[in-house]
């Protein structure tokens, strides 16, 4: 897969003719190779000129065995002779000359350079190289109908394999990377900016803020050839808000009173009450719509109207999408064919992409990586800003965390900018509440419960722990930063007698035990979402964080659609999880992908948790 994904790119080649190899004739009279011919008379020494140098952007320069005349005798060229040889010189002539012996191919990797060789026509020589020449355009002419545009790939490396690719059964931001967007979609969108626009939906109408009607894009059709009606809508958001399926998020859906389907292509939603968030609700990616009728292969083989269709999905190794050609938006997606490769090590990522094995790591290498690759003139490195909150999430259901003084302790006993330094080599935003920057709503509160270890030891006595307690860490280390961020915090823990044992468990067993269960003390990981700030209003999140008072704020936000309004109760909200810390929020991960030089159209900044390749492509 390594040797495929450079060589696929029609954009890259640095010679866009074929090459041609001219052995020189033996004169009349001079002494064939070997027979003395060093003496035997002018010119009878065969100049050998030394092969032109690639530049080094090409892949030949990358080390692409593929993309050079050694290719016939590289094991992975002899590999790739039957798949590649096919489908190029076409046509009666070109067998016609191959069948003579004058016309000899190589090996070209896809989109690359084909050599030809030229041998002596009829056995006799050619008398000057410029006899060649007809010979040669009548090659060009016979190559050229016959080669297909070669395809726009790309191979992108992920950290986490995705535990499933149902998107309305896991809240895994590596379900959502390569499904949300790519695979399948939702009504409406939020943008690269961060706007909320219509997608399946054209438009939306709302007098009230109570009752919203959608009107469906036309001629949408999934993956298996059907078109999208407002039936298959209707169908999924009562599934979601349908307790037996146990969707992750259906508290975005407790607002909805009534589902009314006017017509194939209108659909109506009957609130029970204004809700200023129903839009960013149907927005997420628990609301992306499929068939109803391929409801139960979502969790391996999930079906959409997205840009790409699910083609393989090989455990422990890759998933590859290829281009859906039905799509509603004209002119995307831009690539053929995208794999994700599962490479967890971030030394092993940049491995891969030096070795030009990916082209891309959206989410994988580590911040101690960006001076080198920003020197490297091969690549392309992206730093934006995303919502990923970074949290030390408290057990508030167990002793001592339901004791908010140790909460309180805990946090004043951690120094944010100390760990974006340590773990993060100083790229990241210390957090202080759960509204990210992005958030227009934002109020930063990152010194509201300073570093202080002497207060922190403090309200630890008072709660009846002065000389400190032990705690179990739980960090699942596919996502590299929480094991970084655990060893640092617990080193600062230590100085105000919380000892820290850090716990090492698989992905899918912290969903099961930490996420599903709460069956843990402490844990680290990254909250993707935005405008998560519901997870705190629900006793059963995984926090266990259950505030009647924090609960009430965040109900009046909901029905409150006078901005100047809702802003000051998410003010309010922001201060009350200062006061109760729950948590502990740490720093903002910032957006940090690297590419190869070339590859255009890769967001800049996260505002949702999705990696949107509709419209990446390979620069001409």
């Amino acid at each position: 897969m390594g040797a495929s994904a450079p060589a696929a790119r029609g954009a890259r080649r640095w010679c866009s003719v074929p090459r041609f190899h001219l052995y020189r004739q033996r004169r009349r009279g001079e002494p064939a190779r070997g027979q003395g011919a060093r003496g035997a008379g002018r010119g009878v020494q065969r100049r050998v000129r030394k092969p032109r140098e690639p530049p080094r952007d090409h892949r030949a320069a990358r080390g692409d065995p593929g993309a050079t005349p050694r290719a016939a005798t590289h094991p992975g060229a002899r590999r790739r002779r039957g798949a590649h040889a096919r489908g190029r010189l076409e046509g009666e002539a070109a067998a016609g000359l191959r069948a003579a012996g004058r016309l000899r191919r190589g090996v070209p990797a896809n989109g690359g350079v084909l050599h030809v060789v030229v041998h002596e026509l009829g056995g006799r020589p050619l008398r000057r190289v410029g006899a060649l020449l007809p010979l040669a355009a009548l090659a060009l002419s016979l190559i050229a109908p016959s080669a297909a545009a070669p395809a726009q790939t790309l191979v992108v490396q992920v950290a986490t394999e995705p535990p499933g690719l149902d998107l309305t059964a896991t809240p895994a931001s590596a379900t959502a990377a390569v499904v949300f967007y790519n695979v399948q979609e939702s009504l409406v969108k939020v943008d690269r900016h961060g706007k909320i626009v219509p997608w399946l939906a054209e438009r939306w109408h709302t007098a009230d803020n109570k009752n919203y009607t959608f009107f469906l894009k036309r001629g949408v059709r999934f993956h298996n050839g059907r078109e999208l009606r407002a039936a298959d809508v209707k169908f999924v958001i009562d599934r979601a808000m349908n307790p037996e399926t146990k969707h992750p998020a259906p508290g975005n859906y407790a607002a909805i009173g009534d589902i009314i389907v006017r017509d194939d292509y209108t659909i109506t939603f009957a609130l029970k009450s204004t809700t200023a968030n129903f839009l960013l609700s149907m927005a997420r990616q628990g609301s992306v719509v499929y068939p109803r009728e391929a409801v139960d292969a979502l969790k391996s083989a999930p079906i959409g109207t997205g840009p790409y269709k699910l083609a393989e999905w090989v455990r422990g190794d890759r998933i590859v999408l290829v281009k859906n050609p039905d799509y509603h938006v004209t002119g995307l997606p831009k690539l053929d064919r995208v794999t994700y490769r599962f490479i967890p090590d971030a030394n092993a990522a940049l491995a891969a992409l030096k070795a030009g094995d990916i082209d891309a790591a959206m989410f994988g290498l580590g911040p101690e990586h960006v001076p080198e690759l920003q020197k490297d003139p091969r690549f392309q490195v992206i730093i934006g800003e995303t919502t990923n909150d970074v949290i030390m999430s408290m057990n508030n259901s167990r002793k001592p965390y339901s004791d908010v003084r140790v909460r309180r302790a805990i946090t004043h006993g951690i120094n944010k900018p100390e760990i974006v330094k340590g773990a993060m080599f100083g790229l990241g935003r210390v957090l202080g509440t759960n509204v990210d920057p992005l958030n227009p709503y934002f109020v930063d509160m990152s010194n509201a419960m300073p570093y202080d270890p002497g207060k922190a030891k403090k309200l630890l006595a008072e709660a009846g722990y002065p000389h400190g307690f032990e705690a179990v860490l739980r960090v699942a280390p596919q996502y590299y930063y929480t094991v970084r961020t655990g060893e640092v915090l617990a080193d600062q823990l230590q100085k105000i007698g919380v000892r820290i044992r850090i716990e090492q468990i698989e992905w899918g067993q912290w969903l099961a035990r930490v996420w599903k269960d709460a069956e843990y003390d402490l844990t680290i990981i990254g909250h993707a979402e935005a405008w998560d700030i519901a997870n705190y209003a629900n006793p059963k999140y995984y926090f266990r964080y259950d505030s009647p008072a924090f609960q009430q704020l965040f109900k009046e936000s909901e029905v409150t659609v006078d901005d100047r309004a809702r802003r000051e109760l998410y003010v309010k909200m922001q201060k009350k999880l200062v006061e109760d810390a729950p948590v502990v929020w740490l720093y903002i991960h910032p957006r940090l992908a690297v590419t190869r030089k070339g590859v255009q159209g890769i967001w800049k900044d996260l505002p949702v948790p999705a990696f949107d390749l509709s419209e990446v492509a390979w620069a001409n």
